[in-house]
């Protein structure tokens, strides 16, 4: 055999290289071997070029990843039938050099390295390759994920070795997230193994080289390339598509759009409303500076409704400017009046000197350096006619910056009594029918830095119905030091917001732990358990996979600190004789907890859960899928606390991937079905404003683990068993929200789910004709969601997925 090199060309991360073979035999073959001059092995490939014309020589084409290292030999070798070497020739390949060529070679003989780059690829069926998705930032680290593909064998066998572009090895752990055989299009006879990975590497933008290797079928190895610039945009790709609408870096132009206009301004100033009600704005001033102070009176003043008043409570009488220019103000307005104190008395006592004087219907609580919208106020008596029974108004808000733009718009939820007890997302602008003020206690300086919080959560005890305003009316100004631009700015006001939450439970009669919780003025509430300690029944669907039920049971056997449960497996059509004889055996380790009850019809997840249920003892049910593992210890303490209270139906938890990157933290409902909220971010990513590590109400969570009584289940008439596989538990939700309990969602349970990345099981034309069935059924039953929007899913975010699960706009 003689080999002579006729091209090279570079590409993807690779380098290629012809090469024409001269003297060898059709019976045989040529392999390829590469190493650095430090005998480092370099991964390589080498694939024969079809040809359909007898031609006196035959051609190869070496792949082999492009390296920081000047050159490498190569070693060409003629093969036997029996894989024995007949003959072997040297090449060395030159990084620098091949540089150099590809360049040329692009410019003078670009059919060349059209021909040749990318030619791994021929033999993509034969040998393993690799396809990544996506690159999730987690602080230090990339997380990589995608597909690894090999020809199937029922003893595949392959491992991974990520190397750096100098031949360095970076320790992986590659975690197997789906195994799947898949048909190839070519073939009904030939089948794929396909792997979902994922893999974590240093958060550095370098040139990965993957080595494949299958130890039991070595000729399906290869390598892969995943170069610099590549992974950059996967890494852009990655984090445009999860970035929230709180880092858009256009919602400055965004907003400029969707505010009012000038002319709906003017057309707001001449509107007579059927209800006029009047607006006591109340302003507490302490050393404000003359501009801001300004601003927020301005803001004020261009209202297009007029029906207010401006209450001004100077607590800083020294400061001769601000004092002067308050009172050239109030001259200047007979609707502007002012309460000057001697001293400053604390934000509390300085808001109930201010609340004092009021006149109007309703009170509004506006910080001294920050902006209104002209239109919120119009917005506000507009929603006072629609609704005459409302006590509390708010509004959607963003960050006002030094140079006049706005950033960071905080869209709220409709009104939500858990997301409120765990911070005061209410906040701006707060705004109380006075009557209703009157019977509250006033705040108290142990309330300070709390006292909207503690104001608000004592307003909602009583208020007939509270109204959320889906626009950006207020502007909440990021000064240095302010809350606004440093949560931990005010580290006392996390300790009067738990005094505020924990005396609310109280007058709520609700026996609940308060505690800080993992950020800044937000607090963690655990619901005490029943005294009675009602017994909980773990309800598991089950089909063999006996060692994927074995971990589920066993991390609740060990891991759970509730001791009144028992688990009842629903056992539905295995046909391993092995899975019979292991539920033998774990009834008879576990008797007094674990039992299987047999289904013996065909698979319908509605039906199994019916049966589960009815089998069950418990007058709390806790669904749960036989692919999940408790992480959280107090975790049916925890589900109880909050499914025992009388307002709530159902209770759903975050759960995880294995390669700890969240697959649930609740869903919401979206264009077409419901979309999973913060998929795919990590574990301490926790979304926008940090609602997906917040207790808080949502219109539906999954039954991958949810925990409801059986009183409600009951009620709501059991899982509808139209729907066989999808949105079961979506509809059961909102079955139990439309009897007016609540569906909560907390994040202090966490379990590993061990369900695939995608969604492999909707893959022939019956399943998907079954899928979309569903849907159907779900947007039939549940029009009005779809129509007028989840109520706690702002109306400014995108409603279509995968948007919707990341609060985009």
């Amino acid at each position: 055999m003689r080999l002579v090199a006729s091209g090279t060309c570079r590409g993807s991360g690779k380098v290629f290289v012809r090469f024409e073979a001269h003297d060898l035999p059709d019976s045989r073959s040529v392999s390829i071997k590469a190493q650095t001059s430090g005998t480092a092995a370099v991964p390589c490939s080498i694939h024969e070029v079809p040809s359909f014309q007898e031609h006196e020589s035959r051609q190869f084409v070496a792949a082999f990843p492009m390296l920081d290292t000047r050159s490498c030999q190569v070693t060409l070798s003629e093969e036997g039938e029996a894989g024995s070497i007949l003959s072997s020739q040297s090449y060395a390949l030159s990084f620098s050099a091949a540089k150099w060529e590809s360049r040329l070679n692009y410019r003078l003989r670009k059919s060349l390295c059209e021909e040749i780059r990318d030619f791994d690829r021929v033999d993509m069926y034969d040998s393993a390759t690799m396809e990544f998705w996506d690159c999730i930032e987690d602080g230090p680290d990339f997380i990589l994920r995608g597909m690894l593909r090999e020809p199937y064998r029922t003893d595949n066998k392959a491992s991974l070795r990520c190397l750096t572009s100098t031949l360095e090895q970076i320790p992986v752990n590659p975690i197997i997230m789906g195994d799947a055989c898949v048909k190839v299009p070519f073939s009904d006879t030939k089948h794929r193994r396909e792997l979902q990975f994922s893999i974590r590497v240093p958060a550095i933008l370098q040139r990965l080289v993957f080595d494949i290797t299958d130890e039991n079928h070595p000729a399906f190895s290869s390598f892969e390339v995943l170069d610099r610039p590549v992974l950059r945009e996967l890494r852009d790709t990655t984090r445009k598509h999860t970035e929230s609408a709180q880092f858009n870096p256009d919602y400055n132009w965004w907003f400029a759009q969707k505010k009012a206009s000038i002319g709906t301004i003017a057309k707001e100033s001449r509107i007579e409303l059927r209800d006029s009600p009047r607006f006591s704005i109340v302003v507490p001033l302490f050393k404000t500076p003359l501009r801001l102070f300004n601003e927020m009176v301005e803001s004020v003043l261009f209202q297009s409704y007029q029906s207010w008043e401006l209450v001004l409570v100077n607590a800083s009488p020294e400061d001769e400017k601000l004092s002067t220019e308050v009172r050239t103000r109030v001259e200047s307005d007979e609707r502007i009046r002012l309460v000057t104190l001697e001293q400053n008395l604390g934000i509390s006592e300085n808001t109930n000197r201010g609340i004092e004087v009021v006149t109007g219907d309703f009170v509004c609580f506006f910080d001294h350096d920050d902006v209104l919208e002209p239109d919120i106020l119009f917005e506000y008596a507009h929603a006072l006619n629609e609704r005459r029974d409302t006590d509390v108004l708010y509004c959607d808000e963003d960050k006002l910056l030094p140079d006049g733009t706005y950033t960071q718009p905080f869209f709220k939820p409709d009104f939500d009594i858990d997301l409120l007890r765990n911070n005061n997302y209410i906040c701006h602008l707060m705004t109380i029918r006075r009557s209703l003020l009157e019977t509250l206690e006033p705040n108290r300086p142990e309330f300070d830095g709390a006292q909207d919080h503690n104001m608000v959560l004592q307003a909602v005890e009583k208020a007939r119905h509270v109204h959320h305003v889906p626009k950006v009316l207020y502007h909440w100004r990021m000064t240095k030091g302010s809350t606004a631009e440093n949560a931990g700015s005010k580290s006392y006001a996390t300790k009067a917001g738990i005094r505020a939450v924990q005396a609310h439970l109280g007058r709520m009669g609700l026996r609940a732990k308060v505690s800080p919780s993992r950020r800044p003025f937000t607090y963690r509430v655990i619901y005490d358990v029943p005294e009675e300690r009602p017994l909980v029944s773990i309800i598991i669907p089950s089909k063999d996979y006996t060692d994927v039920l074995d971990v589920c049971l066993q991390s609740i056997l060990s891991t759970s600190t509730y001791e009144n449960y028992e688990i009842v497996v629903i056992e539905n059509n295995s046909e391993i004789p092995e899975t019979f004889s292991y539920y033998e055996r774990i009834q008879q380790e576990h008797p007094d907890k674990i039992r299987v009850e047999h289904w013996p019809g065909e698979f319908n997840f509605s039906k199994l859960m019916n049966f589960g249920v009815q089998k069950a003892r418990g007058e709390y049910l806790l669904l749960l899928n036989n692919d999940t593992e408790v992480i959280t210890p107090d975790w049916i303490e925890v589900m109880l606390g909050l499914c025992s209270r009388e307002d709530v139906g159902i209770v759903g938890v975050r759960l995880l991937y294995r390669d700890s990157t969240i697959q649930h933290a609740g869903l919401t409902i979206s264009s077409s079905a419901a979309g999973m909220l913060g998929h795919a971010l990590p574990r301490n990513n926790w979304g926008y404003f940090a609602l997906l590590d917040a207790q808080r109400e949502l219109s539906a969570v999954t039954a991958a683990c949810m925990m409801t009584k059986r009183s409600v289940f009951d009620e709501a008439g059991g899982y509808t068993e139209e729907l066989q596989v999808a949105f079961n538990d979506v509809d059961y939700c909102l079955k139990v929200r439309d009897a007016e309990r609540l569906v909560v969602y907390t994040p202090e349970v966490e379990l590993y789910h061990y369900e695939s990345l995608s969604r492999g099981d909707e893959n022939n034309v019956e399943k998907k004709v079954r899928f979309h069935r569903e849907v159907s059924y779900l947007n039939y039953r549940w029009a009005r969601y779809f129509v007028e929007g989840d109520p706690y899913f702002n109306p400014n975010f995108t409603k279509g997925e995968p948007g919707s699960w990341y609060y985009q706009i």
